[in-house]
């Protein structure tokens, strides 16, 4: 009974969460996909002709990144235009729980300009079924008029 509620629990968040998802403005690049977490930040929000998302909102907005990546320690880092917007790793293990989250890294004040991010390493588990887990790998607050770019896992 427990191990059914469990799963039935798992299935509906997984519902949801791909209901946002569809939702979302989203950015795909080799392998990766960025987007924003709140889907309300849509009508503001636009794409940019190097595969990022730029922030033309009156306020921050959450941007999300998620990346297939196989079991164990990655290097990451995110490339930002902006100020005062910063970034963290997320990693989810087995049960889609937030495992392993990394310290805010903060862009620097002041005259807006491109700035890669390094989010330091992230840990990617085994999911139940022997595969990796794909999961969020960083997510960021992202000024308004600031711009997310590629990022990296290796």
């Amino acid at each position: 009974m427990r191990f059914f509620i469990k799963g039935y629990l798992v299935s509906m968040l997984a519902g949801v969460i791909s209901l946002v998802a569809n939702q979302a403005l989203a950015v795909t690049g080799p392998g990766a996909t960025m987007k924003n977490s709140f889907p309300q930040d849509n009508s503001c929000l636009s794409t940019s002709s190097f595969g990022g998302i730029i922030n033309n909102c009156t306020y921050s907005v959450q941007v999300v990144g998620t990346l297939q990546l196989s079991p164990g320690s990655h290097p990451t880092s995110v490339r930002l235009y902006g100020s005062n917007s910063w970034c963290q790793t997320v990693s989810i293990n087995g049960v889609g729980n937030g495992a392993s989250i990394g310290s805010q890294v903060y862009t620097t004040s002041g005259p807006k300009d491109w700035q890669t991010l390094n989010l330091g390493n992230l840990y990617v588990y085994d999911g139940p079924d022997g595969n990796s887990e794909t999961g969020t790998l960083f997510r960021c607050s992202l000024e308004a008029g600031g711009i997310i770019g590629n990022f990296t896992a290796k």
